[in-house]
């Protein structure tokens, strides 16, 4: 499981798993979280929490993609091929984005 959230003004990423208690990668560092854009009940990834209206700081997706990768991991296939996800990430709090995740097929 990847988690992207902010923290100090910073968009930071930690990788989780294969056990919940192994952490294989923490505090991936994404940048500045200084994008900020109005939600919309149905924006991808919004289903399981109601923002709209809220300003909400924009999540850097494609990076997180890539980072993961470059940590070994992929979002599922099965995550960015669910129409209510964003490339495979949900959002659960206002500033924290969750995706599952699997290693890079060897």
């Amino acid at each position: 499981m990847a988690e992207l959230s902010v923290w100090r003004d910073r968009w930071t990423m930690c990788i989780v798993g294969p056990d919940r208690a192994v952490v294989t990668e923490s505090n991936i560092d994404l940048g500045p979280a200084d994008r900020h854009t109005t939600a919309h009940r149905d924006d991808p990834g919004r289903w399981l929490i109601d923002v709209s209206g809220d300003i909400v700081p924009v999540p850097p997706l494609h990076e997180a993609g890539q980072a993961a990768e470059a940590a070994g991991f992929v979002v599922a296939v099965a995550a960015r091929a669910d129409s209510k996800t964003d490339q495979g990430w949900t959002q659960v709090t206002r500033e924290m984005w969750t995706a599952p995740c699997q290693p890079v097929a060897l």
